[in-house]
């Protein structure tokens, strides 16, 4: 089996103010092929890229999705960057609201370096678990012009985002340019109010979701906060790229 890391770079970021990992799985015969790929971007690169890339591997090599380009960005500080608001962390921490900071340092510092050094094709797929299933969210609601599908892994959703979520069904309402993908995935939760948020999510895609918003929620009851990711993925890139062969 080839390695599911191919490639690696730092990224100095002036948004951020911070040196930034990437972590990158490339197609098999890229060089000379006249192919441009999907691009995966994947939060929490440096504790789940080998467990996405390996399912981008073994679905694509065995026609069960396009060949894609999976980038992980390492994470530095997860409260701070995913988060669209201020709140307290499971561990008692206080912070947050850079999300906004970091979905710029995406679109204006990371996704031209990729661009530039691999091929790439005009559909971005999003993935994110907990708080980045949270940022997931928000980058739907934020710029819907990002990206083309969205996998949002047991959200960690607090009081304060009832406003984003609101938020969706209005947008949903409005439609949107080019068809989005989403899947909302979660195991069942014992915080206080995030399932129940999660579930009002799910409701708004239900009453608001049109033609151009392609959805699907799934509860995996025999899942646990640390394991889904290995049960969501790989469900999510089946229902990302529709009309491949399935086995």
């Amino acid at each position: 089996m080839r390695p599911v890391i191919n490639d690696a770079f730092i990224v100095e970021s002036e948004i951020l103010d911070e040196t930034r990992e990437i972590y990158v799985y490339l197609p098999p015969d890229r060089e000379g092929s006249g192919f441009a790929f999907p691009v995966i971007y994947l939060l929490d690169g440096h504790s789940l890229h080998n467990v996405c890339a390996s399912f981008v591997q073994h679905y694509s090599d065995r026609g069960r999705m396009p060949h894609a380009i999976v980038v992980g960005v390492a994470s530095t500080d997860r409260l701070r960057d995913f988060t669209p608001s201020e709140r307290e962390a499971y561990n008692g921490e206080y912070g947050g609201g850079g999300a906004e900071n970091f979905l710029n340092f995406l679109s204006d510092e990371l996704f031209p370096v990729v661009e530039e050094k691999y091929p790439t094709r005009d559909y971005r797929v999003l993935i994110g678990h907990s708080y980045g299933g949270l940022f997931v969210s928000y980058a739907l609601t934020s710029k819907p012009e990002l990206f083309r599908a969205y996998l949002a892994c047991s959200p960690w959703f607090s009081e304060a985002d009832n406003v984003m979520i609101d938020e969706i069904g209005k947008q949903l309402q409005e439609g949107y340019e080019k068809t989005k993908h989403f899947y909302l995935a979660h195991e069942p939760i014992s915080s206080p109010g995030i399932e129940d948020r999660i579930v009002k999510m799910k409701k708004a895609f239900e009453e608001y979701s049109g033609d151009d918003f392609v959805w699907e929620y799934k509860r995996y009851g025999d899942a646990d906060h640390s394991n889904l990711p290995l049960k969501a993925i790989p469900d999510s890139l089946d229902f990302f790229f529709p009309g491949f062969i399935q086995d």
